[in-house]
């Protein structure tokens, strides 16, 4: 008579194991008490069972149940792989930026020796296509030479040299610079910031930024 019940329990509670699978959004716990005949019964819903075995309810989790563990092993799988991949899109990112950080900051420093050692035509060449179409090649020079206002030469140049990348095409330089009357006068420094755009293969520098110099 005992293995009766026992094999019944344990057919009720595969029955009820099986239920949970298929509907896991219904249930989250099991609930089990055995009455004054020694029949084991299982619920989901505790105020179905009679309250004078309420005392001796026994919960068993079956949320864990609702998914397989070879469901499981793929659904980590498919997380670690997808945290992998954030990570080296991330490094990539990072290495993408660095590489454009030096870029611009080279860039800069070309544009500023061809400034400081007055090549105003050659300097027209390193500007945006923006800046080119507001003003011509002559009209840049022209009101260069006219401001009178050149860069200090050697480390006066330049400090503090910061790069903002904003994109693969815009970025921009924040420096220290030094400027100088080009008739002689003594060395002021203005913190300025220059926009730059990558344009056919090359950073370009705003023309009409550098024309709108004063110390």
């Amino acid at each position: 008579m005992g293995i009766k019940k026992e094999v019944r329990s344990c057919i009720l509670l595969a029955t009820f194991i099986l239920f949970f699978l298929e509907c896991p959004a219904q249930a989250k716990e099991l609930y089990r008490w055995i009455d004054e005949k020694g029949t084991v019964h299982f619920s989901d819903d505790g105020s179905s069972v009679p309250e004078k075995y309420r005392n001796q309810i026994e919960k068993k989790p079956v949320e864990e149940e609702v998914t397989p563990p070879r469901e499981k092993g793929k659904a980590r799988r498919q997380e670690d792989k997808g945290a992998k991949g954030r990570l080296a899109t991330s490094e990539k990112e990072e290495i993408h930026f660095s590489k454009i950080e030096g870029d611009v900051t080279e860039s800069f420093k070309t544009i500023l020796s061809i400034w400081k050692d007055g090549k105003y035509d050659m300097l027209y060449d390193h500007g945006d296509q923006k800046s080119r179409m507001a003003v011509n090649r002559e009209e840049f020079s022209k009101r260069m030479k006219k401001k009178g206002i050149g860069l200090a030469s050697s480390w006066e140049t330049v400090r503090d040299i910061q790069v903002e990348v904003k994109n693969a095409t815009h970025a921009y330089v924040t420096a220290r610079i030094g400027f100088k009357p080009t008739k002689g006068g003594e060395t002021k420094f203005r913190t300025e910031i220059y926009p730059l755009s990558f344009e056919k293969g090359m950073w370009k520098i705003n023309l009409l930024k550098i024309l709108n110099v004063k110390i």
